[in-house]
């Protein structure tokens, strides 16, 4: 079994994804977003890449009967005329349960359409990242493990997750080829394993959400293992458990 690290949503490409089970991670704060939004009861995740798609989205869910809310951001910030921004904590209300939740991000809804010819598509973080590896791995095929990062551009916080993640496979798994790029994530996240905000504090996206005041958020995000739940994107690309 073979494990490879895309290291942004752009490299999550038909060929290096093909064959494969792909789990996405977007730490701050999509994927994160979508763990706890389906943990609280939504029924199902709509990734889409653009605001028309998921207008469009929202109005045929609607049309069918079903309760719909309009998640996402735009560099960060909620987008006009949404119900909720991306804030994990906004996802964990009793109006989340039983919804259709059609979402849009600037990163992580990108890197999931993006993996859609592989195998399998499972969605990581930090907040579930062992459950993530345990499923992943069952049926034995290659792993690809997908990092959003932030407009084509390396984020630490997916890496120390991939990192994690690595780590965690190549402790549990029997016979396992690491690339160099995984080999190089698993050592990143063992030099910060027991402080990731030590290793965030140079991180340019790790300050940008804190400079706009979602320090909660990253909190939150930064757990590690609270929950064992392992979303996954079904025949109909809707993001379910």
């Amino acid at each position: 079994m073979n494990i490879d690290i895309a290291i942004t949503a752009s490299e999550a490409s038909p060929e290096k994804t093909m064959h494969r089970n792909v789990a996405v991670i977007d730490v701050f704060r999509a994927t994160s977003v979508m763990i706890t939004a389906l943990k609280y009861g939504a029924k199902r995740i709509i990734p889409v890449t653009t605001v028309e798609e998921a207008l469009c989205q929202k109005k045929i869910f609607t049309e069918k009967g079903e309760q719909v809310l309009l998640g996402g951001e735009r560099n960060a910030v909620l987008i006009k005329g949404f119900d909720k921004d991306n804030s994990p904590l906004a996802y964990t209300g009793k109006d989340i349960k039983g919804r259709t939740i059609v979402m849009t991000t600037t990163n992580g809804t990108r890197a999931v359409n993006n993996s859609r010819h592989a195998r399998n598509i499972y969605i990581a973080a930090l907040l579930n990242a062992d459950a993530v590896c345990e499923k992943i791995s069952q049926d034995g095929n290659d792993i690809l493990l997908v990092c959003s990062g932030r407009e084509n551009n390396y984020t630490l916080e997916d890496a120390l997750c991939a990192g994690m993640m690595t780590d965690y496979l190549l402790r549990n798994c029997r016979t396992i080829t690491l690339s160099d790029i995984a080999w190089s994530l698993r050592d990143i996240y063992l030099l910060y394993k027991d402080d990731f905000r030590k290793g965030l504090a140079n991180s340019r996206h790790y300050n940008n959400i804190l400079k706009l005041g979602l320090d909660k958020d990253v909190t939150y995000c930064l757990q590690r293992n609270i929950t064992d739940i392992v979303p996954y994107a079904d025949k109909q690309f809707n993001i379910v458990l």
